[in-house]
């Protein structure tokens, strides 16, 4: 059983370690470094635990596991949802390099592109405010990524204010709202983000349907860790 701990936690350490490699860090590589951590400190010391404390841990850990399935499901059953119903897109933000689009926000472009390719009739709102670090808004950005990759500037409603997804949706709704444009939104973003998307599109009253860009193998269970925090948040809310 303490090599079981040991070599799930290594594994899982170098997995979550792994996107700082492209300079990728935030509160999912810290929470899932420190749990590997854990697990591995566990099976070094398993031998020498008292039985209640080792039962405990093992407890925690398998209700981690039982926890995270039904949210994992809803994650895969809303990465693409009835897309082909959907008149109006909203290209969630992310990351700006400078005034470059990172591999996430490139990728969310990407999916984007191919669904207006498709549709010709619809419009994307493109919602994403400025951080501090970034050298553009992330609505700005993915305006010119769009048109980069061939959509007609006069599809693209530009909403730059909002700094997370409570306000990406109801921003974009006030822009929809106002441009008469059809509630029934395709959200585009990545699969692991679309459920949260989901419950918030309900919150906001817009019909939701999906469209996801996926995410890099390296990456995923760091980003697939946050959001987690971020979907246990908002069912609470």
């Amino acid at each position: 059983m303490k090599f079981v701990f040991i070599v799930i936690g290594a594994g899982l350490l170098l997995w979550y370690l792994a996107p700082l490699a492209a300079h990728i860090f935030n509160v999912g590589n810290a929470v899932g470094a420190f749990g590997s951590g854990v697990l591995i400190l566990f099976g070094l010391f398993y031998d020498k635990l008292p039985c209640v404390p080792k039962y405990i841990i093992i407890g925690l850990f398998c209700l981690g596991l039982i926890a995270a399935i039904p949210l994992s499901v809803n994650m895969a059953r809303y990465a693409n949802y009835r897309a082909d119903e959907a008149q109006t897109v909203i290209v969630l933000g992310c990351k700006v390099n400078g005034t470059r689009p990172s591999q996430y926000l490139y990728k969310r472009c990407a999916a984007a592109a191919e669904y207006m390719r498709e549709n010709p009739e619809v419009k994307a709102v493109l919602s994403g405010g400025q951080g501090a670090d970034e050298g553009i808004s992330e609505a700005q950005c993915m305006f010119e990524t769009l048109t980069e990759m061939g959509v007609d500037e006069s599809r693209l409603l530009l909403e730059d204010k909002s700094t997370n997804t409570r306000e990406n949706l109801e921003l974009s709704k006030a822009i929809i709202e106002a441009q008469g444009l059809s509630k029934e939104v395709l959200i585009v973003t990545n699969e692991f983000h679309e459920y949260r998307a989901k419950l918030l599109c309900d919150k906001v009253g817009l019909s939701f349907h999906s469209k996801c860009s996926h995410s890099s193998f390296y990456t995923f269970l760091t980003f697939y860790t946050r959001e987690l925090g971020g979907l246990v948040f908002e069912l609470l809310h």
